[in-house]
């Protein structure tokens, strides 16, 4: 088939000869219909305003989308059963899929067939659960990859006012690093399983049911941010909550203890260690109350069982190190009687607090950072 001319692409409505960037756009159109990209393609793009990354958005999911029927044949799953994987996994209608389908490709059925392969290890339930963790952990990664290229790669070339061809070439450059990235990912995903056999075969409380961890738990927050954040442009938002993701991981890693999560302006950490949680939780305090912009840390903790599901943790014991972080001052950590009591930190007896959720109060000690 041959390549479209300048007059297939005027009459497609896709170029115009006598707009200002007629010879980029004409460039981009030629180099666009050089890599595959046909006619319906390229209006379906311009339509969406997407015509600078359609080469590469055909690249990072390749090959014709099937329709929900086609799949469910060539898979040889049942029906109830695909669409189960196929929400577990979180698929959801790309450009390009027939209308109204979700649009699966013959490499992704082949992904649906290995997960498959898990209910012969897992029941079903505890598949499709842990499905959606894999799902969950791929979409973090993708919605962070593609948010920072945009904000901090295509943002400046608008800025900069590059041209649409060399924005084109740019993301399309951009997504080939992904080619091989599940291979060059592969080690350290055997190093964090590895990690996370040895950190629950150490803490597990029950040797027969594998379901109660023993963990310190800690939860810092930022007091003032939701007022501060009020009055930041985007970019000074996205700046500062850049700053305090890389402060909490930092900080935590540094005194031997994990984050399990950032939630807003709060970071929830672990260690089976009540002694390294504790200095994870001082030294956040200690960092953020230096960092200044107007916020004030304060942190609650608490040590004893917890369930482990999900890479996420749960039970009174996580519930209480919450409460504690929001009834501290600025510059405190609350923490239980049972961490206190295993670390040798000075705490100060801060009396008994009814937090939200509990019927009785809670005994506490006190640590000013």
């Amino acid at each position: 088939m041959s390549t479209p001319g300048a007059d297939e692409f005027e009459a497609a409505g896709l170029y115009d000869p006598s707009a200002p960037n007629a010879a980029d756009r004409l460039r981009l159109l030629e180099w666009l219909a050089g890599v595959g990209v046909d006619l319906d393609q390229l209006r379906a793009s311009l339509t969406f305003g997407q015509l600078s990354s359609v080469a590469s958005d055909r690249w990072l999911v390749p090959g014709p989308r099937l329709t929900r029927a086609e799949a469910i044949e060539r898979s040889g799953l049942e029906p109830a059963h695909f669409d189960e994987l196929v929400a577990a996994i979180g698929y959801e209608p790309i450009q390009g899929s027939p209308d109204g389908e979700i649009g699966i490709t013959d490499a992704e059925l082949d992904l649906l067939a290995s997960v498959e392969q898990l209910t012969s290890l897992f029941s079903h339930d505890e598949a499709l659960a842990l499905l959606r963790v894999i799902a969950s952990a791929l979409s973090r990664i993708a919605e962070a990859a593609v948010s920072l290229f945009l904000a901090d790669v295509e943002s400046a070339h608008v800025r900069e006012g590059g041209s649409e061809f060399e924005l084109a070439r740019t993301v399309y450059d951009a997504v080939q690093l992904v080619d091989g990235l599940g291979a060059r990912l592969d080690p350290a995903l055997r190093r964090h399983m590895l990690q996370a056999a040895e950190r629950t075969r150490a803490t597990t409380i029950d040797a027969v049911e594998r379901f109660q961890y023993r963990y310190a738990v800690g939860f810092v927050d930022l007091v003032g941010f939701t007022a501060i954040s009020r009055n930041m442009t985007a970019q000074d938002l996205s700046a500062f909550v850049g700053r305090f993701e890389r402060t909490a991981h930092e900080v935590v890693t540094a005194a031997g203890a994990r984050v399990v999560k950032l939630i807003g302006d709060e970071v929830m950490f672990v260690d089976p260690d009540p002694s390294a949680a504790v200095a994870a939780g001082r030294a956040l305090i200690a960092t953020f109350s230096a960092m200044g912009e107007g916020v004030l840390p304060r942190g609650g903790m608490a040590f004893g069982s917890v369930v482990l599901r999900g890479g996420d943790y749960y039970g009174s014991i996580v519930n209480i190190a919450s409460r504690l972080a929001d009834a501290a001052v600025p510059g405190e950590l609350l923490v239980t009687t049972g961490l206190a009591d295993a670390t040798d930190d000075a705490f100060e007896p801060a009396g008994r607090r009814m937090l939200k959720g509990f019927d009785e109060p809670i005994v506490v000690r006190s640590l000013s950072v």
